[in-house]
């Protein structure tokens, strides 16, 4: 049995590619997905209960191998293009303390109306409400191809990494397919 697990943001598409692929590729193996919190989910893989694990900022541990997987962006969206960043309702998502850092050294004077912890939540409310926050490239294409939010011009980026975090005495035998197969679906290979 492999078990694998994802925050929850990361749940679809990454981590729905990679059972899919699981399921295709390796069928032979029972699999159990597992969707958590972050200190949940590295507490699990630490423990052995969960075999490999999609995380944006694992916490280091030891007898923990954390891997880069790829780099996600998190860009500054709004769902009016010609919108005043002083008069326009700014949703903040908690995307962690490096952008919390960087967020506040650059817009140092603009207070968020409302504030969430989960940016899928709050994606969602900007479009259903209007708006403008930093969103996952990601998740913000559709929605920029269906003319829904607009890119706000000349505004930083921000580097938001995915990482694979497994336990240093896995099973190769079994995770290492799995995990190759993970990295070709997180490059666009597979």
């Amino acid at each position: 049995m492999l078990t694998v697990g994802s925050e929850l943001t990361l749940a679809q598409p990454l981590l729905l590619d990679w059972v899919r692929w699981i399921r295709q590729s390796i069928p032979d193996i029972a699999l159990r997905v597992h969707v958590d919190v972050p200190r949940d989910l590295i507490d699990q893989v630490a423990s052995g209960m969960v075999d490999a694990a999609i995380m944006y900022a694992p916490q280091h541990r030891p007898g923990l191998e954390i891997d880069l997987l790829m780099e996600e962006k998190l860009v500054l969206a709004t769902s009016d293009p010609a919108m005043d960043l002083k008069k326009t309702s700014y949703v903040h998502t908690d995307w962690g303390p490096d952008f919390a850092l960087h967020r506040d050294m650059n817009f140092p004077d603009v207070e968020p109306d409302l504030s969430f912890d989960f940016g899928p939540l709050a994606l969602s409310y900007v479009l259903a409400s209007g708006g403008y926050g930093y969103f996952r490239m990601s998740a913000v294409k559709p929605h920029l191809a269906a003319g829904q939010l607009h890119l706000v011009p000349g505004m930083p980026q921000y580097s938001y990494p995915v990482y694979m975090v497994r336990s240093a005495n896995a099973d190769d035998g079994v995770l290492g397919p799995a995990l190759a197969g993970l990295r070709a679906i997180s490059e666009g290979n597979a």
